[in-house]
């Protein structure tokens, strides 16, 4: 039997700290033993900072508990969880733009 594949999900966290923001976020994916795809920050009119990360998780984890697991800080002030599904053409580490499954928290 093959072991399962990772699962990809994209976490969108909201920040007006963008150094707390980022180091608190990769450090949980870190110690939570995700893998870190990709990391992308953008900058708003009032200050506040979107960080977007590409994680790639265990099968067995859960979006919900991932999403309350990163929100936890007083620096993340929205977050924003959605596991990216695989396209049909059965391509390995190709995400489609539609999510599977999604948790968001205020």
């Amino acid at each position: 039997m093959q072991p399962q594949q990772p699962r990809r999900v994209s976490v969108m966290a909201t920040t007006p700290d963008p150094f707390d923001g980022i180091v608190r976020l990769v450090l949980d994916a870190a110690r939570f033993g995700f893998g870190v795809d990709q990391v992308a920050m953008t900058t708003h009119s009032d200050g506040n900072r979107t960080i977007r990360m590409v994680l790639e998780i265990q099968p067995s984890a859960d979006c919900a508990d991932l999403a309350e697991r990163l929100s936890r800080h007083p620096a993340i002030t929205g977050l924003h969880v959605v596991e990216l599904a695989r396209e049909d053409s059965g391509r390995p580490g190709v995400a489609s733009s539609e999510p599977a499954n999604e948790r968001m928290l205020p």
